[in-house]
């Protein structure tokens, strides 16, 4: 999926694409994903129950309470379909096209790439355009088209169209929240490693919807993405792992100026680098004590496994395969599965295991032991450089990450308690750190010090944020949530 904008020109239409930015105060609670969830939520049932069961009434009544909220002091609200994804205006609904992706799909068999909503929207109107998308495509086809089936039954504030896209926006205008990009991966991992487990072939469609998404961020929000997989304050599983890994891996990717197909390649690779998990026995994956030999000569065939799981895809797609198979081998070899075909594992395993390592020793799931501080697992690595990790990709991660990455809890020369920000571009040991607490470690209002311009303060420990008893996203994340808290799935 390329990153291209797009505002398309509606059929009989002239009314503003309403963006979230535009709707009223009153209805900053409601957001225009609401209607795609109601519209989504009334179609199924309708399709399960049929048009006339009285629970049908209920839930258009709710769909109508979201579209008036939305639409308070507006006149419609417009939402198009852009390669496999929803938009309003320049804000792109991933979560969305990931979660109601059978939507998206069905809108599209239907020829419609448009939707608006327009205020005045009767519940006849709704229930006839719930109708239209239960019907077989083709006999809507056979009808005329969908803008003339709904013309023919007389519903005036819903309009469809099938245009092209009219005016394309540069890649730049995309607003993506990294959070949504964050959930949309979740979700996707999730569905996937079900696949995987059921030897359901497995469908990407979405995958490349997220790391197409995750690219694009790159550009535009990168500290925003770095924060998102780096701040962790939820219970980790293999899906934020695999998510975790995907974003900084990308990353990593962007940083050595990877082109557009291998940094498309290294993204789902590193998605889908532990799927051969799957097969591993639930009381081994689960386990919270202490590793046995036995269990761990369990877990390392999950990099086989894995490899068979993706040993049928196309094209760039099977560097997956080979990421999955040889992420633990080593740079010198020494690691798992055995090769002796090889000097040295493929480059994108060799990046995809350093940032594996990385997130994995800050996000210990064992009782046994506790997480490294960001630090010292940077440190871990470093001193793999050469054996197990290769030293250049450790040098350009140590760069990309700093010496203190985000996250990380430290104490200033002043005695001030603070925690990492932002990496500094040009000194690893100088980041931006927001401080929360005095030398008494009393809290006080949290603030920014950019420490390569501030020259009277400097760091001199790493504190472990358990023995501060403060989360790193009560610290860091802005007053409306912001980018640091990618929440689990409701």
């Amino acid at each position: 999926m390329s990153v291209l904008g797009v505002v398309p020109a509606p059929v009989s239409v002239s009314h503003p694409v309403t963006a979230v930015a535009d709707l009223d105060p009153s209805a900053v609670h409601l957001r225009p994903r609401d209607a795609l969830r109601g519209l989504s939520r009334v179609r199924r049932t309708a399709a399960l129950y049929g048009g006339n069961h009285p629970v049908i009434g209920r839930l258009i009544d709710d769909m109508l309470h979201i579209v008036t909220g939305l639409l308070a002091g507006r006149q419609s609200l417009a939402i198009f379909i852009h390669e496999e994804t929803f938009f309003v205006g320049n804000t792109m609904l991933l979560e969305e096209s990931v979660q109601l992706f059978p939507l998206l799909v069905d809108l599209k068999k239907r020829k419609i790439l448009y939707l608006d909503l327009q205020a005045g929207l009767e519940p006849d109107e709704l229930r006839h355009f719930i109708d239209m998308l239960n019907m077989p495509a083709p006999e809507i086809e056979g009808l005329g088209g969908a803008a003339r089936y709904l013309a023919h039954h007389g519903v005036r504030h819903i309009v469809v169209g099938n245009t092209q896209p009219g005016m394309v926006l540069p890649r730049t205008s995309f607003q993506i929240d990294p959070r949504d990009a964050y959930r949309a991966g979740l979700r996707v991992i999730d569905e996937l490693y079900f696949q995987a487990s059921r030897d359901i072939v497995l469908d990407l469609r979405k995958t490349d919807i997220v790391v197409s998404s995750l690219i694009n961020l790159l550009t535009n929000d990168k500290i925003g993405l770095m924060g998102a997989a780096t701040i962790k304050e939820y219970d980790e599983d293999t899906a934020h792992h695999s998510v975790n890994v995907c974003i900084l891996s990308l990353l990593l990717g962007y940083r050595l100026r990877l082109d557009d197909g291998l940094t498309s390649a290294l993204g789902l690779a590193a998605l889908l680098h532990d799927i051969g998990k799957v097969r591993i026995p639930l009381d081994v994956l689960r386990k919270t004590g202490e590793f046995t030999q036995q269990d761990r000569e369990i877990m390392k065939r999950h990099t086989v496994y894995g490899a068979q799981l993706l040993r049928n895809l196309p094209g760039k797609a099977r560097l997956a395969m080979v990421v999955a198979f040889e992420h633990h081998a080593n740079y010198d070899l020494s690691g798992y599965p055995q090769m002796i075909t090889k000097e040295r594992p493929h480059v994108l395993a060799r990046l995809v295991q350093i940032v594996d390592a990385f997130d994995a020793a800050t996000s210990s799931r064992r009782i046994y032991r506790r997480p490294l501080a960001p630090d010292d697992a940077m440190r871990f690595i470093l001193e793999g450089a050469g054996t197990v990790y290769d030293p250049e990709l450790a040098g350009v991660f140590l760069r990309m990450m700093g010496a203190y990455p985000v996250g990380t809890f430290v104490r200033l020369n002043t005695g001030e308690l603070a925690a990492v920000r932002l990496p500094s571009e040009r000194d690893t040991r100088q980041p931006t750190v927001r401080v929360f607490a005095d030398s008494d470690s009393t809290p006080v209002t949290p603030y920014d010090v950019n420490l390569e311009e501030d020259r009277e303060r400097y760091i001199v420990e790493t504190v472990d944020p358990l023995d501060v008893g403060v989360e790193a996203t009560d610290v860091l994340q802005p007053p409306d949530g912001g980018w640091f808290n990618p929440k689990p799935l409701a």
